[in-house]
């Protein structure tokens, strides 16, 4: 059993780390990711800003009613400027997509913890119920070991007896026969009931050991 403890254990650690390496490297590039488009979004930003000076300065310094290659050069501006703000809003929704996914890896990892403490401590809780049946198991197993010296040394005992009233019976020859015959069925009497204790007690414990075993092979941790 303490084998089948210790490789559950051990599959339960590598499934751990395994667990966290994984959403560790998801969470890196998640981040590293919304990192990459929030610079390219504001150099973008700062693109846009730039244009949008320039042609506001192009404006203030071309004559009223102006018209030729400098319009042309301000209706290009401004197409570039709309290009360069619709790049802008494009990386700004990809950075928000991927933060939105680096929160949902860390709900996920923080929810794969929860589930393998909780899993840790059912565990630990199975093994601390095991351990006290086995004990428990121990020492009934003990106390039937030592019922059972009890047992033989009271059959040896009732031997000597039926031994000893055997030889007095001889002695008092057979007018003492009912007595003898009386005394001996009460002994074994005796050892009958001391005999069929044990074995009611062996028979109960032999059904629980079985039910411990059997617990613990649907159970092993």
């Amino acid at each position: 059993m303490q084998e089948s403890q210790d490789q559950a254990t051990d599959e339960y650690a590598r499934a751990l780390g395994d667990a966290q390496t994984r959403l560790a490297q998801k969470e890196a590039e998640l981040r590293k990711a919304a990192e990459n488009h929030a610079s390219e979004a504001e150099q973008l930003r700062c693109r846009v800003e730039q244009e949008s000076r320039d042609t506001h300065q192009v404006e203030a310094n071309a004559p009223a009613g102006a018209a030729g290659p400098a319009g042309e050069e301000r209706e290009q501006e401004k197409a570039q400027n709309q290009e360069l703000q619709t790049k802008q809003e494009k990386l700004l929704a990809q950075r928000d997509d991927a933060s939105s996914q680096l929160q949902e890896v860390n709900r996920a990892n923080s929810r794969l913890l929860e589930q393998l403490t909780e899993r840790g401590q059912e565990k630990d809780k199975l093994q601390q119920e095991l351990e006290a049946t086995r004990k428990t198991a121990d020492k009934r197993k003990a106390m039937l070991d030592e019922l059972a010296i009890d047992v033989a040394q009271e059959k040896s005992r009732h031997k000597e007896e039926l031994s000893d009233a055997w030889l007095q019976h001889e002695k008092e020859g057979l007018g003492g026969g009912r007595a003898y015959e009386k005394e001996l069925r009460g002994l074994h009497e005796d050892k009958n009931r001391t005999e069929e204790e044990i074995r009611s007690q062996l028979h109960d414990e032999k059904a629980r050991t079985g039910s411990w075993r059997a617990y613990s092979r649907r159970h092993p941790t």
